[in-house]
């Protein structure tokens, strides 16, 4: 499958050269530089709780975009340093099972309303914060699902547009559960169907995920398991004024597992200047069932979780550079995070 994956590769860069030297028009390159420094104190509210520290989503990220011709056009994400920079590294760009230091690198054929993208793909989950990049979000206030589904994955999707702010997607990729990190590995993939508007009113993500799994005996003490991990994703934004009211709901099941999970996530933001932007955020996860993809992560029965974060803009002419104090509650930590950090935002066009 490997092999398979680098012909495609190939091809697809002897396509993309054709098209840059039979038409030269519409040619562009930007490149962003983004680093991130966060300080990150956690103050503990039990006695057994003790306080810790961290730099929670300190990093380093590149993103290279572009096109070729009137068709063609790629997108590179490069994760190059992170708190635990090692792990990054730990294998190639290849594996699947956890992230890596590339995030995706994809090319796009696009041809009147529909677009063909093929490479290392983010996997097409209904969820609004799963919208966001990873270096523009803040880890404590995001779910358990977010801080561990390995959502970028090798493969492919076609996509509708069907209105100016409405677009379906049709995704295979590899599957996230595969046992030693490669890619269809065990013939293990994932499919997701999604639907989207994105206006300035309303806006919502929909989506039905299947990912499939094959658990060996010594990770399910009950013996081995094989099947899917079905997922139902709903994510509604409504904008009203300087405010945007938004919800996440994820339900998970796979039978084989017996597993029975579900997420829910209400936010509200608002934006009383170009330069600042305020965010009040809470959610509730639960993991039903012991062999659940979230048991292992959960420390309570029921995960409540929230906070407050404010992102301000100090530069006059651009929001290149953003400012960010994040205060969020963990009912399974008992305590407050409290972050501060920067993050800055380089870009260099390239014609």
């Amino acid at each position: 499958m490997r092999r398979i994956l680098f012909l495609i590769a190939v091809a697809l860069s002897a396509t993309l050269v054709r098209a840059q030297d039979a038409e030269n028009v519409g040619n562009s390159a930007q490149l962003s530089i983004i680093p991130r420094i966060d300080l990150n104190p956690y103050v503990g509210f039990r006695s057994d709780a003790g306080s810790d520290f961290s730099l929670s989503n300190s990093s380093l990220y590149t993103l290279f975009e572009g096109s070729f011709g009137e068709h063609f056009s790629y997108s590179i994400m490069n994760h190059w340093l992170s708190d635990e920079p090692a792990s990054l590294y730990e294998d190639t760009f290849m594996r699947v099972s956890d992230v890596n230091w590339c995030d995706w690198a994809n090319l796009t054929f696009s041809f009147g309303d529909f677009s063909i993208t093929a490479g290392k793909c983010a996997m097409a989950l209904g969820l609004w914060e799963q919208d966001y990049y990873d270096y523009e979000s803040h880890f404590d206030l995001n779910s358990t699902f977010w801080n561990n589904m390995q959502v970028y994955q090798w493969g492919g999707d076609l996509t509708w547009d069907h209105g100016e702010v409405s677009s379906t997607t049709l995704q295979l990729l590899s599957s996230p559960f595969s046992t030693f990190g490669k890619p269809f590995e065990n013939g293990l993939f994932s499919g997701s169907l999604l639907t989207c508007r994105d206006a300035d009113d309303f806006s919502y993500l929909l989506s039905g995920n299947l990912v499939g799994f094959d658990f060996h005996p010594y990770f399910i003490p009950e013996g081995s398991a094989k099947g899917w991990m079905k997922m139902l994703n709903a994510g509604l934004k409504y904008c009203f004024g300087d405010y945007t009211l938004g919800s996440d709901f994820g339900w998970r099941y796979a039978k084989e597992l017996h597993m029975k999970e579900t997420t829910g996530i209400l936010s509200l933001e608002y934006d009383p200047s170009d330069k600042l932007n305020l965010i009040a955020k809470a959610g509730y996860e639960k993991c039903r069932e012991v062999n659940g993809f979230m048991s292992e992560y959960l420390s309570v029965d029921g995960r409540v979780f929230g906070g407050l974060a404010a992102h301000y803009f100090p530069l006059r002419d651009n929001d290149a550079l953003r400012l960010h104090a994040v205060v969020a509650y963990d009912n399974g930590y008992a305590g407050l995070s409290i972050n501060v950090g920067a993050l800055y935002n380089l870009t260099i066009n390239i014609k």
